[in-house]
């Protein structure tokens, strides 16, 4: 009798186990495992490339699972994002650290000059973020459609904008001045990164010249 009474007790306290369902993971724990994966990835994306990566491949390295890592990530392009987000959030801290004294034509100077230096000076991370296009699985929204970071960009529009106001920069629609300005900065760190064999001239230089679109002569 006391045997069954024990085996009932054993089998209640695993009914109220199943009803109960697993333990939920920590806070911690789960951001300790993401940031694992995060690494794994960002390191297997540099030094293999990201179309050669698999999510077994990153599970494997982050020494978790690959159902595992699904129940952290949807895809391998949602990994790819979260590496973008640090990437962005780190550059922004440094642009924004770099254009916070002087006048408005050298703040807005020091700005594209800090956001040259960052992707040229780390190439692999300009690689994986602009040699990478992003793509959606059913269910998932692009990077563009959901990162906050984006809004940091009009920091660019703004510093325009300053210049245009104490007359440095050349008038025009400043959101359409700050874009073309972005683009002409991207093309010449994809210059840099993708052709370092060419001998470009100094990157400030280079700087000066593609500013001239935006600044008056000083």
């Amino acid at each position: 009798m006391a045997s069954q009474t024990g085996k009932g007790g054993e089998g209640g306290e695993a009914e109220a186990g199943a009803a109960r369902g697993r333990p939920r993971r920590s806070v911690d724990l789960e951001q300790a495992v993401r940031q694992r994966v995060i690494e794994a990835a960002r390191g297997l994306f540099a030094s293999e490339g990201f179309e050669a990566v698999s999510m077994r491949r990153i599970a494997a390295v982050a020494g978790c699972s690959t159902m595992g890592l699904y129940g952290y990530f949807r895809s391998k392009n949602d990994i790819l994002r979260y590496i973008w987000e640090d990437f962005f959030v780190e550059l922004f801290a440094g642009i924004e650290s770099a254009a916070r004294r002087g006048t408005a034509a050298q703040r807005l100077r020091r700005a594209c000059l800090a956001y040259i230096d960052y992707w040229c000076d780390q190439p692999e991370r300009y690689r994986m973020v602009y040699l990478n296009q992003d793509q959606a699985e059913p269910g998932e929204q692009l990077y563009v459609e959901t990162s906050a970071i984006l809004e940091r960009f009009d920091l660019f529009r703004r510093l325009v904008e300053a210049a245009q106001a104490e007359g440095s920069a050349h008038p025009g629609d400043p959101q359409l001045l700050g874009e073309a300005l972005l683009c002409s900065l991207l093309g010449l760190c994809h210059s840099l990164v993708t052709i370092p064999e060419y001998p470009w001239k100094p990157r400030a230089r280079l700087l000066d010249a593609v500013l001239g679109q935006v600044l008056r002569p000083a």
